[in-house]
C-alpha cells in the first residue's frame, strides 16, 4: 500500500478537546492535558445494554450515559480499529471465564464472556455475528463504531484516529495541541499473545467480514488491516441512524 503524505493543513483544534472512547481501541493510553475523556458514553439517548441483574456487567445500569461537551468550541476526536483486531482484543480483555463460577467476572470487555458464557475465541466470534444473539450492548453489536453518532445521524468526531496509525496521529496532532500526547499503552490484555490474525480460522474471516461489512467498507479494513493509508479522518461524512441501526 503506497503512502500517500498528508500535510492536514485544514485540521483545526480548539481549546476544548473532548474524546470519544470506543472500546478496545487504546483509548486509555491517549492521554493529554489538554484532552477530556468521555469514556464509553454515547451520543444519543437511550441506548441500552444489558442490566446487573440479567447478568450484565455489574455495575451498570441499563442504558449507557450520553455525552456532553463544553459550550465553548470544541474538537471531538475518537479512533477506531480494524474489526477483526478490535474484537479479538474485545474478548481477550480481562480473565477467561470459569464455567464453574455463577458470580460476576471480568471476563471479555464488559464481562462479555461471562454474559454469554463464552470459552473460546471462535464461540464469541459465532456469537456475535449470530443475528439471533441478544448481545450483552446492542449497539455495539450492530455497528462498531455506533458511538460517534447523534441524534440527526450525523458523525460528530472532528478528529477520527486511526488505531493502526496512532505514532503518525499522534505526531500529526500535537503540531496542532497545546498540550502534547503522550502515547502510553495501558490495559494490555495478558491473554492475548499473538497477533489478531493468529486466532482466527477461514471460517471466523467468512463470519466477520460478511457481519462488519460496512466497517469494513466504509473505513477501509480487511482482514490484513487498512487498506488505505490515512491516519487522520477530518469530517467524517458517514450518516448513520444507531436507533435503528440504518446508514442514510
Amino acid at each position: 500500500m503506497e503512502k500517500i503524505q498528508h500535510s492536514y493543513n485544514e485540521l483545526i483544534i480548539h481549546k476544548h478537546v473532548c474524546f470519544i472512547h470506543i472500546p478496545k481501541s487504546s483509548g486509555t493510553s491517549f492521554q493529554s492535558n489538554q484532552i477530556r475523556n468521555l469514556n464509553h458514553k454515547f451520543n444519543v439517548s437511550n441506548v441500552y445494554r444489558r442490566a446487573a441483574s440479567l447478568r450484565g456487567y455489574w455495575q451498570s445500569s441499563d442504558r449507557w450515559e450520553v455525552c456532553t461537551y463544553p459550550k465553548a468550541p470544541t474538537t471531538k476526536m475518537s479512533i477506531i480499529r480494524n474489526p477483526f483486531d478490535l474484537l479479538c482484543s474485545y474478548y481477550f480483555h480481562g480473565d477467561e471465564y470459569n464455567e464453574k463460577i455463577d458470580s460476576f467476572q471480568h471476563s471479555g470487555w464488559s464481562g462479555c464472556n461471562w454474559t454469554h458464557k463464552l470459552t473460546t475465541f471462535k464461540e464469541f466470534i459465532q456469537a456475535y455475528c449470530d443475528p439471533d444473539t441478544d448481545w450483552h450492548v446492542p449497539a455495539f453489536k450492530n455497528f462498531l463504531y455506533s458511538q460517534l453518532f447523534d441524534a440527526n445521524h450525523n458523525c460528530v468526531a472532528d478528529v477520527i484516529i486511526k488505531y493502526e496509525y496512532r505514532k503518525e496521529a499522534i505526531d500529526i496532532l500535537n503540531t496542532k495541541l497545546k498540550h502534547p500526547i503522550v502515547n502510553r499503552v495501558k490495559n494490555k490484555s495478558k491473554r492475548k499473545q499473538h497477533n489478531y490474525k493468529k486466532y482466527y480460522d477461514d471460517e471466523m474471516i467468512a463470519l466477520v467480514n460478511e457481519k462488519c461489512k460496512k466497517e469494513l467498507e466504509l473505513f477501509h479494513y480487511d482482514f490484513n488491516g487498512s487498506t488505505k493509508y490515512e491516519p487522520l479522518i477530518l469530517n467524517c461524512k458517514v450518516k448513520y441512524d444507531v436507533h435503528n441501526n440504518t446508514f442514510l
